[in-house]
């Protein structure tokens, strides 16, 4: 069994074709007053012929992850380097298909992405963040003050505990995963918005999950989305002090009406002079005060305009003029279930 045969919306000649990440990160102003480093990482990367591949990570600022700066910028460079060879097997259609089940009872494509990436992506995230921590902790033991910080029985990943928002945008999918909090909001050419990845109920504004959990795996929630017959104008990744920010508790909705009106009137270039500005604003003390990190996917910029929908497997349609939020022929979000309370911040 093969992918779909489809094809992406055409682009005129010269212009850019593929995804485009832009990036910034801002250090919170109660972390200027208490004089604590930004906690917050981001990574972002080409990937295969158009593609790209984006992490963000928020340190927990808990005193017991005294070395959480270190464990979100190690979190953000492991995601995007699990997340590169995730990119490379899909773009791979001869490797991609011996993967995939056929015969017409097997699941729809996207689902068995998304297993793919439970199954893979997620434990190759979660290991290789341990062992790098293991070895920072060899190479460079706690001082003296950080064993003090530390709890009776605690691991020594916690810390260096992290939340992480990763997206591997390629071909026709983009995976996302996510753990912990902060928001991964996809924007729609007609300025609705798409919130594919599934809600945690384990998050209380209090605590979250982490890394650095006992369970971290579990803990991850993935969603995968057929960009090619549910076309996404951007996609923003975001720690949760850029959604602190925000005084509309349905924050989600106004940004992507308004981001997407600011993409058909302006180009790459001017956005990315504004999102150093949009963290810098939300991280003030008149925003949360908070680290504020965001990845700004933009997609091919062709599908800044409002698209006409493609039939998606099974021949449903997407309804690009409604306000749902999710599109259940082209969008599949998995979690694995886990009634474990969440880890303390």
């Amino acid at each position: 069994m093969t992918t779909p045969a489809s094809t992406p919306p055409e682009e005129p000649p010269g212009r850019r074709t593929g995804w485009l990440a832009l990036t910034a990160s801002q250090r919170g102003a109660a972390h200027i007053a208490s004089r604590l480093p930004n906690q917050d990482a981001v990574v972002a990367e080409p990937a295969g012929l158009d593609g790209v591949v984006a992490a963000v990570a928020d340190g927990h600022g808990h005193w017991r992850h005294a070395r959480s700066a270190r464990g979100s910028a190690l979190a953000v460079g492991i995601g995007c380097q699990a997340g590169q060879e995730l990119a490379a097997l899909l773009e791979d259609d001869e490797v991609f298909s011996e993967r995939l089940q056929a015969g017409p009872d097997a699941p729809p494509v996207a689902s068995q992405i998304s297993d793919l990436a439970l199954q893979t992506l997620v434990p190759d995230v979660v290991e290789r963040w341990r062992d790098a921590v293991l070895a920072d902790v060899a190479a460079d033991p706690f001082t003296d003050e950080e064993q003090e910080a530390r709890q009776d029985g605690d691991d020594p990943t916690i810390a260096y505990g992290s939340t992480l928002l990763l997206a591997v945008a390629v071909g026709q999918w983009l995976v996302l995963a996510q753990i912990g909090d902060g928001d991964i909001v996809g924007v729609r050419a007609d300025g609705g918005a798409a919130l594919p990845v599934p809600d945690d109920p384990q998050l209380d504004g209090r605590f979250t999950t982490s890394l650095c959990g006992a369970d971290a795996r579990s803990d991850f929630r993935v969603a995968v989305v057929d960009v090619w017959h549910a076309p996404l104008a951007a996609v923003l990744l975001a720690t949760d002090g850029y959604g602190n920010a925000q005084i509309a508790d349905q924050w989600a909705d106004a940004f992507s009406k308004d981001l997407a009106e600011m993409l058909r009137e302006r180009d790459d270039h001017w956005l990315a002079t504004q999102l150093p500005m949009w963290a810098a604003r939300c991280a003030s003390s008149d925003g949360s005060a908070d680290d504020t990190t965001v990845a700004l996917l933009l997609g091919p910029p062709g599908w800044r305009r409002t698209v006409t929908p493609m039939a998606g497997p099974g021949g449903l349609v997407p309804d690009v003029g409604s306000e749902e939020t999710t599109v259940p022929a082209v969008i599949h979000s998995a979690t694995i279930p886990n009634d474990r309370p969440a880890a303390g911040q």
